[in-house]
């Protein structure tokens, strides 16, 4: 009796600290405006495609309870066929201070001056640990001195 009733009794803690740990992570959704300069370099092809490499970076305005402006840091390769089309996959860095930040992994697509793609997070430091979650983004608008695109994601963190 008295062993039933102690196996019943760690039973209904170790529920509890699985009901807790579920929801000590909270998602958030977040809109962002990202402003960026990209510096982009192709490496031509024999049949007339390219290899793209680029490197971005520039200043992130998110959503979220404060906003908050961060840094935004990419790499990426991709490949430009002939007729211009380009997909590019590539890692990003965004930076809130010196102890928080998160990083995404991508794909991004490029065709008749329309850009866009989607991406997941993938960890980041301080707050960000072990963050996860998923986002989409388009480029609205594209001049020499660089970019302007809106995304929005979705981020759990533990």
């Amino acid at each position: 009796m008295k062993l039933t009733s102690l196996l019943v009794k760690k039973t209904i803690l170790f529920l509890i600290f699985i009901y807790s740990s579920s929801l000590a992570a909270e998602t958030t959704k977040y809109t962002g405006t990202v402003s960026g300069q990209p510096v982009k370099h192709l490496m031509p092809l024999g049949n007339g495609d390219a290899v793209l490499m680029i490197e971005s970076s520039g200043i992130i305005a998110l959503s979220g309870n404060p906003p908050t402006i961060n840094t935004m840091t990419c790499s990426g390769l991709g490949y430009q066929n002939v007729d211009n089309k380009t997909t590019t996959d590539f890692y990003c860095n965004i930076k809130e201070n010196d102890e928080d930040s998160f990083d995404l992994k991508g794909i991004a697509t490029e065709e008749n001056g329309e850009a866009d793609g989607k991406f997941d997070v993938i960890g980041g430091s301080g707050k960000w640990k072990g963050a996860t979650g998923k986002g989409k983004f388009i480029r609205l608008e594209k001049t020499d001195a660089g970019n302007k695109t809106y995304l929005e994601m979705e981020i759990t963190t533990p």
